[in-house]
């Protein structure tokens, strides 16, 4: 008898369980997923790690389809990176309508750039430990030369450029006026800075 009382009682919970979850308006937060009719790749402030999942692989994977072929002709990754910056920049990707909305909008760009800023800091740290200052010291009226001359030429062309750009565009409506001097200083530093390139590999004998 007392067996047959759980029995009842427990059928009876599990009727109203499942009745209630049925009939219930509850449901669990969708996560963004394919099978749930979702599009991964559109922004979600709450979730912007899913967004920033496809950035990332979408980078990482034409920077290794770009630098594979580069590896033949001895140039380092830096600049398969900097061919797929321009890539998906506006001057290629970016012409195809809706390609920059979908899959780097602007609201998610301050996160993507978060992280970019951190991969150079530790690319610069990686840099740092790799230079090998007994040989900088040994070597160090080469080193002066390469950078001053590394430094200096690229802004000597870019106060020349600045000449034309500066003639060619000075007039244009809605400019602020600024003088030649702070322009082609500004346009010969800008021309000047490079990114640090991956030190090559240099068999040296002792």
């Amino acid at each position: 008898m007392a067996t047959a009382t759980v029995t009842e009682f427990a059928t009876k919970t599990i009727s109203v369980t499942v009745s209630a979850a049925a009939t219930s308006s509850n449901r669990a937060t969708p996560q963004g997923g394919v099978f749930e009719g979702l599009n991964p790749s559109r922004w979600n402030p709450q979730n912007p790690i899913i967004l920033f999942t496809i950035q990332a692989a979408i980078v990482i994977l034409l920077t290794r389809i770009i630098h594979f072929p580069l590896t033949k002709l001895r140039q380092p990754r830096v600049i398969a990176e900097v061919i797929t910056g321009i890539i998906l920049g506006p001057s290629i990707m970016g012409r195809i309508p809706g390609f920059t909305a979908a899959i780097f909008p602007t609201a998610s760009m301050p996160a993507f750039t978060l992280a970019a800023n951190l991969g150079l800091v530790l690319f610069l740290f990686l840099v740092g430990l790799e230079v090998d200052l007994r040989f900088m010291a040994s070597n160090w009226r080469i080193a002066l030369s390469v950078s001053a001359a590394g430094m200096a030429i690229p802004f000597g062309l870019g106060c020349a450029i600045a000449v034309g750009l500066y003639h060619e565009f000075r007039h244009d409506p809605g400019l602020a006026s600024i003088s030649f001097s702070v322009y082609m200083l500004f346009i010969g530093v800008a021309m000047a800075i490079t990114v640090s390139p991956r030190r090559n590999r240099v068999a040296r004998q002792n």
